[in-house]
């Protein structure tokens, strides 16, 4: 009996989309790793005098001109291209470099976000170097290996890098011989996963086709921790490059506008006023010094539950859930899918197409659509067990299956086998996710004939929506080549329409800008973009590590004036241009103030850096308000504040709350007491000649100051200190 008839590559097929949908109907549904077993302890292994990364590989021009700029920049810097363009590789030769040139003790750790990554890496190693497999180890995933027994590589999973890396490196003493790679950087930027980051390393290296975060928006990537732990954006290579260079197929990418229903649209307008309403209501509640985007804000606001501000929190984060879900599920995406899906396979029957989806859910419920048409679909996400991922991939690659509907599994970093056909069923409004869906889709591959493939790239999005935005944050004619892009109004029932151009187009950078237009209080016509600064209403500009401007007065004045208040701004990087936002009938509008000569500087002014002593001496003739003439003096405390309560007080944030210094016969100590009693009446002199003082910091030397337009200014000087209420 010939058993491959009664069992083939249908029945192969059929079995494993019966499995996917069991997994589906069932309780099955939880997270998977790969069951590796931890390494047993190895004896030192041993290593080629110098390391070859990679054999049979050459380089290409951009990654010449990358390695000399990464050079250049004491080998440090973050690299952003194309998925596709060979970031991975350009690692491999800066390591090969490195070890042969500059240090033959070389340790490298490569940080990546999942465990697919993981053994992507590792096999890579294993296939263009001379490394022995017992020198490279791996963490997360079920492995648990470090650098004992000769280790020399290292591939971590970012969550088990965030937990141990810094620890198992210190423990290794090789900090001085270490080169960090931080693969898909952008997922390393959170501040719960940032920890790996601070792993200590002679160099390093961030990989990203897009490693700006959204959440980095406000400051720019350089200033973000991203770019301040890995380095600055160095090299800079898209879509439109690789496509002139030739490293990757032609292509062509289809912006298919979809029309809701009447019934959408009325329940897509209702979920819009509630949001801009609510909107409304918390902008007015905001902090200026809040920090992070404002979802995140209100996200954390609902979270707490609070009085009417959470309620009016947890309705906005809910309404934005119930508006991006009321998208994803449109009838008109659905119907799309179908009937390119279809339209693909009358032309090409063996055409391979993937399907992206914002969901697990999404992916699932998609999958078992196609499957009941009969079409030879799979579906893949980081849910599924790994025999599950890998039999489905093996399919997908062979042909047996012609259809993948995934998740973001695929979109970060997963190598994807050559397809025809892409189709953005649906994405977040990131920017980042959309060039990563496109470069996964982006490979040479060539027919039966030997002949070069283009490929097709499908994007659905609602017109008439949010979902537009999309192409106000970026140009893509700029990012992928003006004759890539084709634009297209359809609602199905006829052809699709052809548009001039997208929906909406990005806003002028600096640069484009005519500076002589420019008016201060004016609407300024470009992006609000650059390193974001806060300002206070005694003139003082802090930026994001906390540090001060030294000569902020002008500035200031002027963001006080056109703003109306103290709060967050902007300088652009190259032209200097001050902007500020302001609420508007659409939400915010931006403004501009100023354009400066050259940029803030925010180093420590000149000032005697004096001792302790010298400080006690000069404040014996001191007087309130004068200017603080010392460096270098250790701050003990620097978050009192004064307030007009009870006649005057000095506060202090405490867990759930706030505390208040004890002054006169209510201290238990009388000198600190009195203390209390001359501070209060020391600011309220400076009060009494308009300054306002509501921030001040005690030194080592027990001097109460406050800064003004970047300066410390002297209050008084304490004998005891102050006295506090004990909390728990």
């Amino acid at each position: 009996m010939d058993l491959n008839s009664l069992f083939g590559d249908a029945e192969a097929l059929h079995l494993h989309q019966l499995r996917l949908l069991e997994w589906m109907a069932t309780a099955g549904r939880k997270r998977f790793v790969d069951e590796a077993q931890p390494a047993e302890p190895q004896e030192p292994v041993g290593i080629p005098d110098a390391w070859k990364l990679t054999k049979g590989v050459e380089l290409y021009a951009w990654q010449r001109q990358c390695i000399a700029k990464w050079l250049k920049k004491k080998g440090r810097g973050t690299v952003k291209v194309v998925t596709g363009a060979g970031k991975t590789l350009l690692a491999f030769f800066i390591a090969e470099l490195l070890q042969n040139t500059e240090d033959k003790d070389l340790h490298l750790v490569i940080v990546v976000p999942t465990i697919v990554l993981m053994h992507q890496w590792y096999d890579a190693i294993l296939e263009h170097g001379n490394i022995p497999a017992e020198a490279i180890g791996r963490l997360g995933g079920g492995y648990d290996e470090g650098f004992s027994g000769g280790k020399r590589i290292l591939i971590s999973v970012l969550a088990s890098a965030s937990e141990r890396l810094p620890k198992l490196v210190k423990e290794a003493n090789v900090e001085e011989h270490l080169m960090l790679v931080a693969d898909e950087c952008h997922r390393a930027g959170a501040n719960e996963m940032s920890k790996a980051l601070k792993t200590k390393c002679r160099w390093s290296l961030g990989l990203s086709a897009t490693p700006e975060r959204d959440d980095d928006d406000d400051t720019g990537y350089d200033e973000s921790l991203l770019g301040k732990r890995l380095g600055p954006i160095i090299y800079e290579f898209n879509l439109a490059d690789a496509l002139l260079e030739g490293l990757v197929p032609k292509f062509t990418i289809n912006h298919f506008g979809l029309r809701m229903t009447g019934t959408e649209r009325q329940r897509y307008e209702a979920l819009s006023r509630s949001i801009t309403d609510a909107m409304s209501q918390l902008k007015a509640q905001r902090d200026a010094r809040s920090d992070g985007d404002f979802f995140s804000w209100a996200r954390n606001v609902a979270s707490r539950n609070q009085g009417d501000i959470g309620v009016i929190a947890m309705r906005f984060v809910s309404d934005v859930s119930k508006r991006r879900e009321l998208l994803n599920h449109l009838e008109a995406r659905r119907d799309a899918v179908i009937q390119l899906i279809d339209q693909e396979f009358r032309i090409n029957p063996d055409a391979r197409v993937i399907l992206f989806h914002e969901s697990i859910t999404d992916v699932m419920d998609l999958f078992a659509r196609l499957c009941q048409r009969g079409l030879k679909a799979i579906a893949e996400h980081s849910e599924l067990p790994a025999s599950y991922r890998e039999t489905g991939l093996d399919h997908f690659r062979k042909g047996i299956a012609r259809i993948i509907v995934s998740a973001r599994s695929l979109i970060e970093g997963f190598n994807v086998p050559a397809v025809d056909v892409g189709i953005i069923v649906a994405s977040s409004g990131s920017v980042r996710q959309r060039i990563q869906s496109l470069g996964r889709m982006l490979r040479r591959h060539r027919g039966p004939s030997g002949e070069e493939k283009t490929s097709c790239i499908h994007v659905l999005y609602a017109a008439d929506s949010v979902e537009e935005n999309i192409y106000s944050k970026l140009d893509w004619y700029e990012a992928t080549g003006v004759d890539s892009n084709k634009f297209y109004l359809w609602d199905l029932e006829t052809e699709p329409r052809s548009q001039d151009g997208p929906p909406r187009t990005p806003l002028p950078t600096e640069e484009q800008i005519e500076s002589d237009s420019l008016e201060a209080g004016s609407r300024y016509p470009g992006q609000y973009e650059g390193a974001e600064l806060s300002c206070d209403s005694l003139r003082n500009i802090t930026n994001a590590e906390g540090q001060y401007s030294v000569d902020p007065a002008d500035v200031a004045e002027a963001v006080l004036r056109i703003k109306g208040s103290g709060g967050k701004f902007r300088v652009t990087p190259k032209r200097n241009f001050v902007l500020v936002r302001v609420p508007s009938d659409e939400g915010w509008e931006t403004l501009f103030v100023i354009q400066l000569a050259k940029p803030l500087r925010f180093d420590v002014p000149t000032r005697k850096a004096g001792s302790s002593e010298e400080a006690v001496k000069w404040a014996c003739s001191a007087r309130t308000g004068d200017l603080y003439p010392f460096a270098g003096l250790h701050v003990i405390d620097d978050s009192l504040r004064f307030k007009q309560k009870s006649g005057g007080v000095i506060s202090k944030k405490v867990r759930g709350g706030e505390v208040f210094a004890r002054s006169g016969d209510k201290a238990e100590d009388a000198c600190k007491g009195a203390d209390a009693v001359h501070l209060v009446g020391a600011i309220k002199e400076l009060q009494k000649i308009g300054k306002k003082v509501n921030r001040i910091e005690i030194n080592e030397a027990w001097h109460v100051l406050y800064r003004e337009a970047g300066q410390l200014l002297f209050v008084c000087a304490l004998h005891g200190g102050l006295e506090f209420p004990q909390t728990q």
